[in-house]
């Protein structure tokens, strides 16, 4: 392997990464016994780009060999650095199920699997519609905790990742290890599924999410809530960090989304549909249950934590919104904005989960304050409001645990 790990690592070095700043680097042994490595090249029209993998892989066609008999991906990191989807199939298309594939950092081997554990994420158009990587991260789910079955499911927005401490018993499993699941890139958002139990409750916590604004399809969410369902949950609470187009909605304050406005111009549902997971049109009449919110209302009212309420409007971003839309926003109802959430809550919806959404509000929405918007402001107010945030959720639990329609 030294010598596959030595061509990839220079390949590495060479990496044209100027927009990520993450350097990749691949080297493929054909049958022939020659390497061929690769590195991944990113233009302006950034994510699009070639990848390392791609790159190895056509130099090995090109010279004429079509069997790989081994293959090794290196990049710097905490997280483990997979395939793509689509590098997965090449892979796939010159190699079998048993080649191994060894995934490093600079300074060494961190795991070896093999192209048949990859495959599973490979497309074909017999295929299409189906969510074989869902499937694959459950089955991996289930082989690190065999005999858990969560029934709620928890997101964590930006700047709440510390709630996901109050978890007992927790086993955490990156997203990188999870076939499908995204690779996240922004501050406040760890990227790891956290298995445990909250306030005597099994739950299965998203300790951060991917956001449309870091250049995935719309498409690329639905691995999260439908892997959440396929473990067994039944309900899904998504928590976000929003600003605020109602004075009387404060920074610091916790708000139950009613409904929202989807003027992301995009739908994780877009696409071929799977019959087996949902239906074609869901109905969206009811996104965030009714039965849902009133209990949440009552446990904040027993426990004495104010909860606000609204509809939330969420936008691409990644820029925060003009004065001018802000006023827009408010003409047609929105009392939050924010740059996640409804994504998730539409595919939540699709395969049956009911859906409950809090947003906690960290700024004024732009021309509401004199106060420049930022993210640091974001992750500072959120994290203040973590504290409740988690009172609130744990009450919530344990009222679903006394309540006999709801999980226990």
């Amino acid at each position: 392997m030294q010598d596959l790990f030595d061509s990839a690592l220079s390949a590495f070095h060479n990496a044209h990464a100027p927009y990520s700043a993450f350097r990749v680097g691949a080297a493929v042994r054909a049958a022939s016994g020659r390497i061929f490595a690769g590195a991944n090249v990113e233009n302006a029209s950034y994510p699009e780009g070639n990848c390392a993998e791609a790159a190895a892989i056509a130099a090995m066609v090109a010279a004429g060999d079509r069997q790989i008999t081994e293959a090794l991906v290196l990049a710097a990191g905490e997280r483990l650095c997979t395939p793509c989807g689509g590098c997965r199939q090449r892979l796939a298309e010159f190699a079998g199920p048993d080649v191994p594939v060894h995934l490093c950092d600079p300074n060494g081997l961190r795991r070896t699997v093999t192209v048949g554990a990859l495959l599973p994420l490979s497309f074909a158009l017999d295929d299409a519609g189906h969510d074989h990587g869902t499937r694959s991260a459950v089955d991996m789910i289930r082989a690190r905790r065999p005999d858990f079955a969560p029934r709620v499911g928890l997101v964590l927005g930006s700047g709440l990742g510390g709630v996901a401490a109050a978890i007992e018993d927790a086993a955490a499993i990156d997203y990188a290890e999870l076939p499908g699941f995204p690779r996240l890139s922004i501050e406040g958002h760890a990227g790891r599924l956290v298995l445990g139990r909250m306030a005597g409750v099994a739950v299965a916590c998203l300790q951060g999410r991917i956001h449309l604004y870091e250049g995935v399809p719309a498409s690329a969410i639905n691995v999260l809530p439908r892997t959440l369902k396929a473990l067994g949950c039944e309900i899904l609470v998504l928590t976000n960090a929003a600003g605020s187009l109602r004075a009387e909605i404060e920074p610091g304050a916790i708000a139950l989304i009613d409904d929202h406005i989807n003027l992301l111009g995009r739908n994780p549902l877009a696409g071929a549909n799977d019959a087996a997971i949902g239906p074609r049109f869901p109905d969206m009449t009811e996104v965030y249950d009714g039965g849902l919110r009133e209990q949440a209302r009552a446990v904040a009212t027993r426990l004495g934590i104010p909860l606000k309420s609204g509809v939330y409007l969420a936008t691409l971003g990644p820029s925060f919104e003009t004065p001018a839309e802000i006023r827009a926003f408010r003409a047609l109802g929105a009392e939050l904005v924010g740059m996640s959430t409804v994504p998730e809550a539409i595919s939540a919806r699709h395969c049956g989960l009911r859906v409950l959404g809090l947003s906690i509000v960290t700024n004024l929405a732009a021309g509401l304050a004199a106060r420049t918007l930022s993210h640091e402001e974001t992750l500072a107010q959120a994290a203040a409001a973590a504290e409740r945030v988690k009172r609130l959720l744990e009450g919530l639990l344990e009222e679903l645990a006394r309540d006999g329609r709801n999980p226990a």
